[in-house]
């Protein structure tokens, strides 16, 4: 037996080696943890710390991080979230580069055509653990915890439906209809489910964001609404034109859909993204949308301006078309090939004019009007100058034949970026902390329904 002193000794000593050889890096994950050897971790705990131009973490963090290094698992130094200004804002960060994104594009291009797109689904999980690892809030990069196999699953059911609808037509038109049927009754269980898998696998520091799965807002907003309206606008057109009155009919008509485009549908954008952002948590804590009908509103009546004043010179063109060729009405017909072409080179620019509109705009409406807590996010896209990127993007990749699409996409996330604040009073360290707490009552939850979700890319 050995004497009490020089085992007293003895334990201290391999207390000691053990205490030297356990240190390792932790990084969050779904579920549990993973250890790594000191000499990884360090290359990997560079890529996750702190940025520099930002302080790091909250307090919830730092007293994971006490806790740890008590346990012997050694973490990454953090520091408190300074928000600029007195108003308390954060502006997001974008820190990917066109270079580093073209390796990882044309892997992606070359190994999805040579596996007939099985690949794409590997490609997917690339693509967004680059972007979300090179956004970045209050020196905090985001993550993306998914894996392949559930997005493969849902791209290899979403490839079964098209090629179901691309076969129907040869087989029975009932059958075609059917499948359209069905369809649109599962499109609103697809859109949760798709919601649940990009919440689900999506986090910033260390808390994962979360959707609440329900189905009944879904169903209400994607297809209960446009089936409703679909069935009175057909009994409304039946009883017109079974009365013989075909012109009234079709002004009726005509007006219908007037007010449907730019009352009705507008509220109905508003409503689908009031029900999509507030069934978004971050851990335990709920968004929230103030919903205002009139910006809706005003967005569609604008896009009815941009409308109206690009037919004025489409209407000069074709004028000016017959006038110089000496083409009359008729002949026109005869030419539908420079017809076409002319019609694409005009409405392609307009087109991509409104669809950055539409796309600027709404974007702006859903992130203006949403909150988490005491914090409000502001976006202040530019419509011009979304604009000059949409067109200057198009331009380099027809150009390129596409091998400016890596830049295209590096431009557009960075200006969105950029152009995305959080803004609010009171400590977000805390925040972070309180949300990561009240997270692990739904955990639960959130476990089963990840065996059972895919995403289809939606």
């Amino acid at each position: 037996m050995p004497r009490p002193a020089a085992w007293a000794a003895w334990v201290a000593w391999t207390s000691k080696s053990r205490l030297a050889n356990a240190k390792c890096w932790r990084k969050p994950r779904v579920s549990g943890a993973f250890f790594l050897p000191k000499r990884d971790a360090q290359h990997i705990s560079s890529l996750h710390s702190p940025l520099p131009q930002e302080s790091g973490t909250g307090q919830g963090e730092r007293d994971m991080h006490n806790q740890g290094n008590a346990a012997h698992i050694f973490l990454p130094e953090i520091e408190d979230t300074v928000f600029e200004g007195s108003h308390g804002r954060l502006v997001f960060e974008f820190h990917g580069n066109a270079r580093d994104y073209f390796r990882i594009w044309i892997v992606n291009v070359a190994l999805s055509i040579i596996t007939l797109g099985l690949y794409s689904a590997w490609a997917s999980v690339r693509t967004r653990r680059y972007m979300y690892a090179n956004t970045a809030l209050g020196g905090s990069r985001f993550e993306y915890l998914a894996e392949p196999i559930p997005i493969l699953r849902g791209r290899l059911l979403a490839a079964a439906i098209v090629a179901l609808l691309a076969l129907a037509p040869h087989v029975s038109m009932r059958l075609l209809a059917a499948c359209i049927g069905v369809m649109g009754l599962l499109m609103p269980w697809f859109i949760v489910k798709g919601m649940l898998f990009r919440a689900r696998y999506s986090a910033w520091r260390g808390v994962n964001f979360r959707f609440d799965d329900d189905y009944v807002g879904a169903y209400k907003w994607y297809l209960v609404i446009y089936a409703v309206m679909a069935v009175l606008a057909l009994v409304a057109m039946k009883l017109l034109i079974t009365n013989g009155h075909q012109i009234v009919a079709a002004l009726l008509i005509m007006i219908g859909v007037s007010v449907f485009q730019f009352m009705i549908y507008p509220w109905v954008r508003g409503k689908q993204q009031q029900w999509m952002a507030e069934q978004h948590y971050f851990g335990g804590k709920a968004f929230r949308f103030r919903f205002d009908p009139k910006v809706y509103r005003r967005i569609y009546r604008r896009v009815l301006g941009i409308y109206i004043l690009s037919a004025i010179p489409a209407a000069i063109l074709v004028f000016e078309i017959q006038r110089t060729l000496g083409w009359t009405p008729a002949e026109l017909h005869q030419h539908p090939l420079t017809v076409k072409a002319l019609s694409y080179l005009y409405a392609g620019p307009i087109n991509l004019a409104i669809w950055a509109y539409i796309r600027v705009r709404m974007t702006n409406a859903l992130y203006n009007h949403t909150s988490i807590g005491p914090y409000q996010l502001e976006s202040s896209l530019s419509y011009g100058e979304m604009l000059r990127i949409y067109f200057t993007n198009a331009a380099a990749i027809i150009c390129t034949l596409g091998l400016a699409t890596p830049w295209a996409v590096i431009r557009v996330a960075r200006y969105r970026a950029e152009h995305l604040r959080l803004e609010g009073s009171g400590s977000l360290d805390e925040f972070v902390q309180t949300s990561s707490r009240r997270a692990r009552v739904s955990a639960l939850g959130s476990e089963v329904d990840s065996l059972l979700g895919f995403d289809i890319g939606l």
